[in-house]
């Protein structure tokens, strides 16, 4: 594959990715609003986003691709991100109950600060001074769009919901810092890493039903079908588009992808349910944006330089 093709091959994906996972939002808080608990949501969401990827293994090209990482040492990073994973569901899903979904998705997208200090500290990532200014645009549009009031139906912004949505953050920043681990230095394909991360996810999110005592079954057919909507649009094809890029791109730029997931929902939320999207959010939306272009842009083409005879993605 070509530099160019690989270039906007990349590009489109981070921005099928962030539409996508844009939807989240939306389609919790609709469960929410019909009395679903969120470790029900986040279980499901999980769950049907495992079984849907079991056509595709029974591919024999997709079941060899499986093998050489189902021993101790690749499974425990599986686990890890699963765990990590689940956390980020279960938090950021209670905040929705507490928070609108412009502060709680602008909360939990605060993400690449996290992921910038935890992979300076702990995979000593450098950080270059594009990806700076790209980071800097996108807390700056994030700082506007939280001088923006919120709708008169979601005006209450607890403490415990804002700790909820950053304990969030964290742990997304720890998931996509250990998913580009496993992309680049160990090439674990795309199918293989989602089907694994998400099966330990729904695990570990059945245990925590247990342990808050909620019943997994608590849903009615309607829910059923928003918890299939989360599964095959954020889920699948968002999370599972954001892996794929890692492959090609720094952890620091994914996640800093991930913040256009705030302008998204906000805007749906706006249509949806007719939350106040003042001019300072607009503002803010187009510094985030262009933040996330600068970032995307600079390492598509330092990762292009640098593994110009590893251009091979895993379908």
């Amino acid at each position: 594959m070509g530099q160019f093709q690989l270039k906007t091959k990349c590009q489109i994906s981070l921005i099928i990715a962030t539409f996508a996972v844009s939807w989240a939002s939306i389609f919790i808080t609709i469960l929410l609003d019909n009395g679903v608990p969120p470790v029900v949501i986040a279980f499901w969401r999980l769950c049907f986003s495992v079984i849907f990827l079991v056509p595709s293994i029974l591919r024999q090209e997709i079941r060899n691709q499986f093998k050489p990482y189902l021993n101790y040492t690749y499974q425990r990073f599986f686990v890890l991100s699963g765990f990590f994973l689940s956390l980020h569901f279960l938090s950021w899903i209670q905040s929705l109950t507490s928070l609108s979904v412009a502060v709680s998705v602008l909360v939990v997208n605060s993400s690449p600060i996290w992921v910038v200090v935890f992979s300076f500290l702990i995979l000593h990532e450098k950080i270059t001074p594009n990806q700076l200014i790209g980071l800097i645009l996108g807390f700056l549009g994030l700082f506007l769009i939280s001088l923006a009031p919120t709708s008169q139906q979601t005006s209450t912004i607890l403490p415990e919901g804002i700790l909820l949505a950053l304990f969030g953050a964290f742990m997304v920043a720890f998931y996509f810092m250990i998913g580009k681990q496993m992309r680049t230095q160990h090439t674990v394909p795309n199918i293989p890493y989602v089907f694994f991360v998400n099966a330990f996810c729904s695990i570990f999110l059945f245990l925590f039903s247990f342990l808050l005592s909620d019943n997994i079954l608590s849903f009615t057919p309607t829910d059923l079908v928003w918890f299939i909507a989360l599964a095959i649009g954020p889920s699948l094809l968002g999370h599972a588009l954001y892996i794929y890029a890692m492959k090609h791109l720094s952890a620091q730029t994914v996640s800093l992808a991930v913040i256009g997931e705030t302008v998204g929902a906000s805007l749906l939320a706006w249509i949806l349910f007719s939350q106040v999207l003042p001019p300072v959010t607009l503002i803010g939306g187009f510094f985030v944006l262009f933040g996330i272009y600068l970032d995307v842009k600079f390492d598509i083409s330092s990762s292009l330089k640098i593994n110009k005879s590893n251009t091979i993605i895993n379908k």
